[in-house]
């Protein structure tokens, strides 16, 4: 009770702070004008208050999809990235340390690639099949209201897959250094066998913690690949119509699920460490 108890406080104080900053443009607007607009603030807090007044102004159906829309490529281009970055790592830690390095070279590499290019160089690619080949792969962009799928999750996974990849290495690594991993293989486990079932389940908890700093890098990251793919998400819509109101929507859209997801997993992961498990 007492946990659930923190994890309704961290919630309401995350909201709070999310609604008090998204009111500031209000005051900067009001400064640059040599003026302290703290009534237009404090009408803008309970602006939210009711929400059907609040959806009823900005179309609450229509915002529904462009939040759906922009929800379902991230956690899509997520999961990818997680299930990939992880194949690769189990593949790359059967190699001999030489060629592990050449592998790891090859992916730190892409991971210095600014997104904005990976992008350019992702939609240039499909032209140019089409163009040579014939082959429709995909459409570089949105147009007449529908919705687009393989090449925006495939341009957002890429470079989340990248440094998830960097620290699934490191971590499987470090693990593969242990008296337990010794042991195993003292005992006539196979290398694959101890990679999957011992190191990966230790592994997986250090990652699922780390790759918070990946959620907020996707984030960002989508807001330019709306913007390049012409895609009818809440980011687009926001960079469209600006003001506190929409951008409070916007980020409680994605805070209270990203919130929520990583809550569980938290919870899971230390309630198994607690017991003595790991996975």
């Amino acid at each position: 009770m007492k946990g659930f108890s923190k994890w309704v406080l961290q919630l309401v104080v995350a909201f709070i702070g999310i609604l008090l900053i998204s009111g500031l443009p209000i005051l900067i607007t009001g400064l640059q004008q040599g003026e302290f607009w703290w009534q237009e603030y404090g009408e803008h807090l309970l602006v939210f208050f009711p929400l059907t007044d609040f959806f009823e102004q900005y179309n609450g159906q229509h915002i529904g999809e462009y939040i759906s829309y922009s929800l379902e490529i991230l956690f899509l281009a997520l999961i990818i990235a997680i299930v990939l970055a992880l194949f690769f790592t189990i593949i790359t830690m059967l190699f001999k340390e030489r060629t592990r390095q050449r592998i790891k070279t090859i992916f730190f590499f892409l991971e210095s690639l600014p997104d904005i290019l990976v992008i350019l160089l992702v939609q240039l690619t499909v032209i140019i099949i089409h163009k040579n080949t014939g082959i429709f792969v995909s459409k570089i962009a949105v147009t007449g209201g529908e919705k687009i799928y393989m090449l925006p999750v495939f341009c957002l996974m890429i470079l989340p897959m990248v440094q998830l990849y960097r620290l699934s290495m490191l971590t499987f690594e470090a693990e593969e250094r242990k008296m337990y991993v010794e042991l195993a293989k003292s005992l006539g486990f196979k290398k694959l066998i101890i990679l999957l079932v011992h190191i990966f389940r230790n592994a997986i908890i250090s990652i699922f913690f780390q790759s918070k700093k990946t959620m907020w890098f996707m984030l960002s990251n989508l807001f330019i690949l709306e913007r390049m793919f012409n895609m009818p998400g809440i980011m687009f819509h926001l960079s469209e119509n600006l003001s506190g109101d929409l951008f409070l929507i916007a980020i409680c859209s994605f805070f209270f699920p990203v919130f929520l997801m990583y809550s569980i997993g938290e919870w899971y992961f230390l309630r198994r460490l607690n017991r003595g498990g790991a996975f």
